[in-house]
């Protein structure tokens, strides 16, 4: 818990720096029956083609830190056209450094938008990653919007699971403000270990 608190400071203090410098931010809390997490996007725009973003997560159990996981990744991406991107990227996450290479493609509506990613990545061996976002949105009046969210990844080298995430949120939002109930399921390899997280989100986008 200790080190969720002193993340969440360093955290906090380069939300300041990034936010000045005109930067898209959402950082999102959740608390749950298991733990509490932390996770945050930041995204720049160097010009119409190519952009930078960071993607961090930290997850600890209330007692104790025999369960931590973090993720923390880079990435550079060349927007081929409207809906593909090519993306290279690097960070750390459980349980040591990665690389990933992948293209990517987007779908956007009024109310809906799909986001795919399918390449490779490489930790401790190569890897086939896929990953899938999916929000929907529908207005309930003037001030607030319903919401749900899906987000999962999948990565695997054709024999078994290597590591899988899915995540769901479904609530309301008004304006900039998220809260929703959250739903967490973590796998690791061949689904031998797996953690689940129930309770509610509270995200802002800056």
């Amino acid at each position: 818990m200790k080190r969720f608190i002193v993340f969440t400071l360093f955290t906090l203090l380069g939300t300041f720096l990034v936010y000045s410098q005109n930067t898209k931010f959402s950082p999102e809390f959740t608390f749950g029956n298991r733990s509490i997490g932390y996770q945050h996007y930041i995204g720049y725009d160097l010009s119409k083609k190519w952009s930078i973003n960071n993607i961090t997560l930290f997850d600890t159990e209330y007692n104790n830190d025999n369960n931590n996981m973090f993720f923390i990744r880079n990435m550079l991406s060349y927007a081929i056209n409207k809906s593909f991107k090519a993306n290279v990227a690097f960070g750390v996450k459980n349980p040591g450094g990665f690389n990933t290479i992948t293209l990517q493609y987007a779908l956007n509506t009024k109310n809906f938008s799909l986001n795919y990613n399918i390449g490779t990545t490489y930790q401790n061996g190569f890897t086939l990653e896929q990953s899938l976002i999916l929000n929907y949105s529908k207005r309930i009046n003037t001030a607030y919007k319903f919401f749900t969210r899906l987000f999962t990844v999948m990565n695997t080298n054709l024999k078994y699971l290597d590591r899988g995430i899915q995540q769901l949120r479904i609530g309301i939002k008004k304006e900039a403000l998220h809260v929703s109930l959250a739903i967490n399921l973590d796998q690791f390899k061949k689904a031998e270990k797996t953690l689940e997280n129930f309770g509610v989100a509270f995200k802002y986008n800056f």
